[in-house]
């Protein structure tokens, strides 16, 4: 890892706390996340019309094990429902991309 992922890997208590953080219970884990609401309309594309992210979910690396294992699952996020449709994992954070749990798709 670099000198700039140290530095974020140890300074994300801090700036979760400013940000301010929610639980997420999702495949049998409770982790802290800071989450950005935002809706996004379904478009076409190659593969059809993509499912509707209604948020993205920012969690420490250290604090989830198997994100990968979460893809599918239903969650929730302050106690309100989820699917995660999509998992990004970066050296500093894991990005958990939710939508509406009934989606079809």
């Amino acid at each position: 890892m670099s000198i700039v992922d140290d530095f974020l890997n140890t300074a994300h208590e801090d700036v979760d706390a400013s940000m301010g953080t929610e639980s997420m219970v999702c495949n049998g884990q409770t982790f802290p996340v800071v989450w950005n609401d935002f809706r996004l309309e379904k478009q076409g594309g190659m593969g059809g019309l993509e499912p509707q992210v209604q948020a993205v979910a920012m969690a420490q690396t250290s604090k989830v094990t198997s994100p990968k294992a979460m893809i599918g699952k239903r969650c929730t996020i302050a106690g309100e429902s989820f699917r995660v449709f999509a998992v990004r994992i970066g050296r500093v954070a894991i990005s958990f991309e939710v939508i509406d749990p009934n989606e079809s798709r």
